[in-house]
């Protein structure tokens, strides 16, 4: 799937169809998706990998004290 970008304008013209007045870019999925989104860097993915590890550790401890001690 492609998509449509204008560098200029978008226009609607009297009979409901709409123009670029400018240049009229096409673009892909993954430019579209870098183009919003940018790539996280290696720290980033590190940090929220780390954060994570730490979240399912928290919960997985905190499940295994929660059954061992007895009522």
């Amino acid at each position: 799937m492609n998509f449509l970008g204008c560098e200029g304008a978008w226009l609607v013209q009297a009979d409901g169809s709409t123009i670029c007045q400018g240049t009229l870019n096409t673009y892909t999925v993954q430019e579209m998706r870098d183009f919003l989104t940018p790539a996280l860097t290696i720290a980033q993915k590190a940090e929220i990998t780390g954060a994570l590890l730490t979240l399912f550790v928290a919960v997985w401890v905190g499940k295994k004290m929660r059954t061992t001690i007895p009522h």
